[in-house]
């Protein structure tokens, strides 16, 4: 049964990519690995990355 866009754990998103980006994509995903679970791995690494940048700039 369907719960919605929105849960406890998660909020489901659409999201637009340019097509070319969307082919990298498909060219670069490990075996067996969702576009959902590529972009949920980018996200994280992205954020991970702006974290550590904003804790080395001075206050």
């Amino acid at each position: 049964m369907a719960t919605g866009r929105k849960n406890n754990r998660s909020l489901q998103l659409s999201v637009r990519l340019p097509l070319d980006d969307l082919e990298e994509i498909e060219k670069l995903k490990e075996e067996g690995e969702s576009t959902a679970g590529f972009l949920i791995t980018a996200a994280k690494g992205e954020i991970k990355r702006r974290q550590r940048r904003k804790s080395k700039e001075p206050e």
